[in-house]
């Protein structure tokens, strides 16, 4: 991914500084020992917000997180996920979003859908069912927290 891709998240923004920003923004110009120490600096900064950020918001919730408006499924984090992914995993959280509403649409109608899960994911190339595998257990870990 090409690093004028990247986007920030609803954490980054909070636990953000413009002074930091400004300071990576000048790593490449230093010694590469300078390099070095001013990263970790950065990072363990970045840290130390972070945790500063959650002591301060005593729930642990971010007021921006979408949980406050009730979107809570799994198809609203993937929504929330999907603009941070690449173009392959994008595909991947299509195929499981559209699997989940056909899925629950089908047996919500009475009916039973006429595949399994894992018969649908056997249908895709190696390196795409180890990616999913990757996302369902990062669901699966995310459910459990």
């Amino acid at each position: 991914m090409n690093e004028k891709d990247l986007m920030l998240t609803d954490l980054d923004y909070a636990i953000g500084d413009r002074r930091m920003q400004m300071l990576k923004a000048a790593i490449p110009y230093m010694e590469i020992s300078q390099q070095r120490a001013l990263s970790m600096f950065i990072k363990w900064r970045e840290l130390v917000r972070t945790m500063e950020f959650f002591n301060e918001n005593g729930d642990g919730m971010m007021s921006v997180c979408s949980l406050e408006k009730g979107h809570t499924s799994p198809a609203d984090m993937l929504a929330a996920v999907k603009p941070y992914a690449g173009p392959g995993e994008q595909e991947i959280i299509d195929l499981l979003v559209n699997a989940a509403s056909f899925k629950g649409s089908r047996n919500g109608a009475g009916g039973r859908s006429p595949f399994s899960m894992d018969q649908l994911i056997s249908l895709l190339p190696p390196d795409t069912q180890s990616r999913l595998e990757t996302v369902q257990l990062m669901m699966q870990t995310l459910g459990q927290v």
